[in-house]
Order: C-alpha cells, then sequence, then structure tokens
C-alpha cells in the first residue's frame, strides 16, 4: 500500500520568525527576483507588512513544513466580503510558493486543497 506522500507535512500559520524563509520562497523564481529584496537582514517593510497581515482577522498567511520541520512552501488567503451570494465570504488566494527543490510533486495542489 502506497503512502501518502503529504501526510508527514504540517499546514499551519505563519510566524514572524518565519518570515526570512517566506521571503526566500516568494523570491526565487523569476518575477520574484525583480520584486523582491531578499537579503540578510531583511528590509523592515516586510516585518511592517508581516504585522499587517498577522493582525488582520482577514488574512491568513500558512507556511507548509516538511517531516524535517522545515518550510518548503507558503500562501495566502484574504478573505473578502461581498454583498453577493447573500453577504458570502470569499477567499483569494496569493503569494502560492513551492521551494525550488521541490516543486514539481503536487505541494502547491495540496495547498490550493
Amino acid at each position: 500500500m502506497n503512502k501518502d506522500p503529504f501526510s508527514n507535512m504540517k499546514f499551519r500559520k505563519a510566524l514572524k520568525e518565519d518570515l526570512h524563509f517566506i521571503v526566500q520562497l516568494m523570491a526565487d523564481d523569476e518575477l520574484g527576483k525583480l520584486r523582491e529584496d531578499f537579503k540578510d537582514p531583511l528590509p523592515q517593510q516586510y516585518y511592517q507588512a508581516f504585522s499587517t497581515i498577522d493582525n488582520d482577522p482577514n488574512q491568513e498567511l500558512t507556511v507548509i513544513e516538511n517531516e524535517l520541520g522545515e518550510i518548503i512552501g507558503t500562501l495566502q488567503l484574504s478573505f473578502i466580503q461581498y454583498l453577493t451570494y447573500q453577504g458570502g465570504i470569499r477567499a483569494q488566494i496569493e503569494a502560492v510558493r513551492i521551494r525550488s527543490d521541490q516543486r514539481g510533486r503536487g505541494i502547491g495542489e495540496q495547498l490550493f486543497r
């Protein structure tokens, strides 16, 4: 019987301590290299943005860890109140990133589920 390759992965709310890894993921593609400023230490604007996201009940920044506790992916959900659907709430998915050595394994798809 095949073991579920995602069973050892952990999805959790991002912490301030995760920010360095999250920005590194965002900067690790062709577009991200152009728009992100990944360096050590991180520029203060990333910490300010994280604080705003973290304190907003309509935002959810999530990371995915592998079985070793390493961050291998991230995504941000923004919950938006609408008048349509009788005042329904929708989620907008942003900043889905998977660590380059983990791409092509279906992890991004699993994040969406």
